[in-house]
C-alpha cells in the first residue's frame, strides 16, 4: 500500500503549509501570476464544454430519472457526445494516471475473464455489458474533473441530484407492491427499492451540506430546505442498513470534524430524531428495532427479512468457497444457488445476495472482490492527506464531506447488491477525480515563478 502521503498516483510534498480557515492565502501575488501563466501554457480549455455535458448526465445517472421517464434517453444522447469529446481534447488515457481507475478498469475486465464460465453465459454477458456502461463514467470523470472548481460543481450536481430524489420520492412516491415503505417508481426501477432509495439519499446528504457551506442566495436556500424531504424520505423507507450508513457518517463526522460544525450536527440529530418520533408510522419505526434478530418485536416482514438476510450471506460464503477463484459468473448467484440447491434435493431462494462483496465474491471470485475493495480503500485512503494537510481550507473540508461518503457508501453496499454500477461507481469516480485534481492544484501552487522574457 501507498504511503499515505500520497494521493493516488500524485506525489503530495509533505512541506505544503496549512492555510487558516480565516486568513492570508497561501498563494501570494506573485504565486497567483505563476499559477495562471502554468495554466495558459495548457493551451485552450477545449474540455469545459464536454466538463457540463458531463455533468448533466451524472444528475440523471444518479438520480435515475431516466428509469421513471423512458422516453428521455438521456444516457443515449449524452454518451455518444462524451465519448467524442475524450477523442477531441485525447483523454481517453486519463483514468488510467490513477489507481483507483486502474483497479476499476482490471476489475472490469475480470468480470469479462468470468463470463466464459459462468454458469449463465448469455445473462452474465449481459451483466458485464451494464458493468462497462459504468466504467464508462469513471472515463468520463477522469476526463472531465480536472480544476477543483470542476469537483465542487460535480459534488454540487450529485448533490442537486439527491435532493431531486428526495423531493421526487415525496411528491410522487412508489415502492414495490404489497410493501408500506416508501419508494419512488415502481416495477424493476431501481429506486422504488426501499433499501436503494434510502442509501442514495443517505450518500447525498454530505454533499448537499458541503454545497450548502458554499453557496449563497437562492441556491443555499434551496439546498438547506431540501434536507427535509431527503431526511424525510429516508426515514419513510424503513431501511435498517441505511439507518447504519448513517450512524456511521455521522460518527466520522464527529471525529474529524469542527467543534462548531459538530455542534451544528447534533442539534440537527437531536431535531430530527425527534420528529422522526413523533411522525414515522408505527410499522416503520419497528423496523429499525430488528436487525439480524427475529424476536425483537419488530413486524413479521422486518423479522422475515432480517433471517432472509442472514441466509442469504450463508449461501453466498459458501458459493464462494465452491468457486474461489473464477465465481459462478457476473450477476449469476441466484442461478448459482439454485442449481446447487437443486443438487441436494431443494428448491433455491432465488435472491440478490443484498451485500455487493459477497455478490462479488461468489460471482467473480476473490479476485473480483479484491479489485473492487482496492479501489474502495483507496477512494477512502487517497482523501486523508488531503482532509489533514492539504493547504486550501475549502479542499479540506470538502475532502471530509467526500470521505465521509465514501463510508457510508462502503456499508450501504453491505447490504445491497450494487458492486456493478450506480451510485457507489460515481462516489468512486468523484473520489478519483478529486484525488487528481487537488494534485495538480498543489503542484501549480508550489511551481516555480516562470522566467521573465528578454525584451
Amino acid at each position: 500500500m501507498n504511503d499515505p502521503a500520497v494521493v493516488d498516483d500524485y506525489a503530495i510534498p509533505q512541506t505544503a503549509v496549512l492555510e487558516p480557515e480565516a486568513g492570508t492565502p497561501l498563494a501570494g501575488p506573485t504565486q497567483r501570476k505563476t499559477v495562471t501563466k502554468v495554466r495558459g501554457r495548457r493551451g485552450p480549455e477545449f474540455y469545459k464544454p464536454f466538463h457540463y455535458i458531463l455533468l448533466a448526465y451524472l444528475f440523471f445517472y444518479c438520480s435515475r430519472i431516466p428509469e421513471m421517464v423512458p422516453a428521455l434517453h438521456a444516457g443515449i444522447a449524452l454518451q455518444p457526445l462524451l465519448l467524442v469529446g475524450m477523442i477531441m481534447t485525447k483523454s481517453t488515457k486519463m483514468v488510467f494516471q490513477s489507481q483507483i481507475g486502474r483497479a476499476m478498469c482490471w476489475f472490469t475486465g475480470w468480470i469479462a475473464v468470468c463470463v466464459p464460465f459462468a454458469v449463465w453465459r448469455g445473462g452474465a454477458f449481459d451483466q458485464f455489458t451494464l458493468a462497462l456502461q459504468a466504467l464508462a463514467l469513471l472515463f468520463f470523470m477522469a476526463a472531465f474533473i480536472r480544476t477543483m472548481e470542476d469537483v465542487y460543481r460535480t459534488i454540487l450536481t450529485v448533490a442537486l441530484a439527491m435532493a431531486a430524489v428526495g423531493v421526487l420520492s415525496l411528491a410522487i412516491g412508489g415502492g414495490r407492491e404489497g410493501s408500506t415503505r416508501l419508494g419512488l417508481g415502481s416495477g424493476n426501477d431501481t429506486l422504488s427499492d426501499a433499501n436503494f432509495l434510502a442509501l442514495f439519499l443517505i450518500v447525498g446528504l454530505p454533499l448537499i451540506i458541503f454545497s450548502a457551506t458554499r453557496k449563497r442566495g437562492l441556491m443555499k436556500i434551496l439546498l438547506i430546505l431540501s434536507l427535509g424531504p431527503v431526511l424525510a424520505g429516508a426515514a419513510k423507507t424503513g431501511s435498517r442498513s441505511g439507518l447504519l450508513a448513517l450512524a456511521a457518517g455521522l460518527v466520522f463526522f464527529l471525529i474529524f470534524a469542527s467543534m462548531k460544525a459538530r455542534i451544528g450536527f447534533i442539534a440537527g440529530g437531536a431535531i430530527f430524531i425527534v420528529c422522526a418520533a413523533v411522525l414515522l408510522p408505527q410499522d416503520i419505526a419497528q423496523r429499525f428495532t430488528t436487525y439480524f434478530a427475529a424476536s425483537s418485536g419488530a413486524t413479521e416482514e422486518a423479522a422475515q427479512s432480517a433471517a432472509t438476510r442472514k441466509l442469504l450471506l450463508t449461501k453466498s460464503i459458501d458459493l464462494t468457497l465452491r468457486n474461489p477463484i473464477l465465481g459462478v459468473g457476473p450477476g449469476m448467484f441466484m442461478e448459482g444457488e439454485a442449481r446447487e440447491a437443486a443438487k441436494e434435493g431443494h428448491r433455491g431462494i432465488w435472491h440478490y445476495t443484498h451485500n455487493s462483496y459477497t455478490e462479488l465474491s461468489s460471482e467473480c471470485g476473490i479476485i473480483g472482490l479484491g479489485l473492487y475493495a482496492f479501489a474502495l480503500w483507496r477512494s477512502y485512503r487517497g482523501l486523508t492527506w488531503i482532509r489533514r494537510r492539504y493547504p486550501i481550507p475549502t479542499v479540506r473540508r470538502a475532502a471530509l464531506y467526500v470521505q465521509m461518503t465514501v463510508l457510508m457508501s462502503a456499508i450501504g453496499a453491505f447490504f445491497l447488491s450494487i458492486a456493478y454500477g450506480g451510485i457507489v461507481y460515481a462516489i468512486i469516480g468523484l473520489c478519483m477525480a478529486f484525488q487528481m485534481a487537488a494534485s495538480r492544484e498543489l503542484k501549480e501552487m508550489q511551481a516555480p515563478a516562470a522566467e521573465p522574457v528578454a525584451a
